[in-house]
């Protein structure tokens, strides 16, 4: 349990109640599932220890009606159209509400008891193609309106303190399209997906801009605009693809995989066009196993080959484009944060009774 300063200083409580009815109904090539799931949430802390400013015990209780309308059309006999609506929620982790403060070197962080959870209607269109038990292609369009979307940034606080912790921010837009398949050539295979992803959040942001009263003391002013932006940790592009061989009459299983995340908003400013961002980042892993007819397994697995950055920065912008040469620089922009993970590799034996 610690002390009053251990950010673990809570007991946290989360009971769920939920029943659904559904019905199905199918006729000829169609195929119609509808329903609704009804949920109460009872969600809740106490701090151990008393804290002086702080919301020392806290308590949400809501419902949820979430409907769902799933339609599948087979085409012919390998394959299906999908088109589906359903509501769903997405909960506020205990970490999150509950009003611990950590002192980091660069900043404060803290969690936030009026975070509210998340509600979002999702729509779906998908074809599916199963030309064979092994291999299959899917491609669809996706649009998502959320409620309440959870996301990290830097909240003024008390004086000039500055708070990095979850906030609620309003209501977004997540709309896109996604295909993935999987194609055998006897004992090679390539296993591939894609997605494409918009996102939009409008959200209130400071700027300073020149006082226009000339005999005042301060030379700027804060004035307050409305800035679209996507969605925190949303990635406009995701790309996945690995080569595979199998030979099970051998015992031979091996894979290579290559993955590409684009870059991503990762902590909202509260002031314009200051939003950090995370670059983009390619990772390769490998993995070969074979297995032998008494029961033993051995294995390699190799993750993060080509050992790529990670690196977080803010965009160039009116505070950011006088800057010291000594900064180092990203696409213009001021690099916050760099670091290597290294590769990691795993060897391995196993044996099965």
């Amino acid at each position: 349990y610690g002390n009053i300063s251990d950010p673990l200083n809570y007991d946290a409580t989360e009971r769920i109640s939920a029943g659904y009815v559904s019905a199905k109904y199918s006729y000829r090539d169609l195929q119609v599932i509808a329903g609704a799931r009804v949920e109460h949430t009872n969600q809740g802390y106490t701090l151990k220890y008393t804290t002086e400013g702080a919301k020392n015990n806290d308590n949400q209780t809501y419902y949820d009606i979430l409907p769902s309308v799933h339609l599948k059309y087979n085409v012919h006999k390998d394959a299906n159209i999908r088109l589906s609506y359903y509501e769903a929620i997405n909960r506020p982790s205990f970490f999150e509400i509950v009003p611990y403060n950590i002192i980091n070197e660069d900043f404060k962080e803290r969690g936030n008891p009026d975070l509210k959870h998340t509600v979002a209607h999702n729509f779906d269109l998908r074809y599916e193609y199963y030309p064979r038990p092994s291999e299959q292609f899917m491609a669809g369009v996706f649009y998502k309106d959320i409620k309440n979307p959870i996301e990290y940034g830097f909240v003024p606080g008390f004086g000039q303190d500055t708070y990095y912790m979850p906030v609620n921010y309003g209501r977004a837009r997540n709309y896109g399209l996604e295909v993935d398949f999987i194609k055998y050539f006897n004992k090679f295979g390539v296993k591939a997906n894609y997605t494409f992803t918009c996102s939009d959040i409008t959200t209130t942001k400071k700027n300073l801009i020149p006082n226009p009263d000339v005999n005042a003391e301060t030379n700027t002013v804060v004035e307050y605009v409305d800035q679209s932006r996507p969605l925190y940790g949303q990635a406009g592009h995701v790309v996945n693809v690995s080569a595979l061989f199998n030979d099970t009459k051998r015992g031979w299983d091996a894979q290579v995989s290559f993955s590409y995340t684009g870059p991503r908003l990762v902590i909202v400013s509260q002031w314009l066009n200051d939003d950090t961002w995370q670059a983009g980042f390619v990772q390769m892993d490998a993995s070969v196993e074979k297995r032998f007819k008494n029961g033993v397994t051995i294995f390699a697995k190799a993750s993060n080959l080509l050992n790529s950055p990670m690196i977080q920065y803010v965009t160039v912008n009116s505070q950011n484009e006088k800057r010291d040469p000594s900064i180092e620089m990203y696409k213009k922009g001021i690099v916050e944060r760099k670091e290597r993970y290294s590769q990691n590799i795993n060897l391995g034996i196993k044996y099965k009774f």
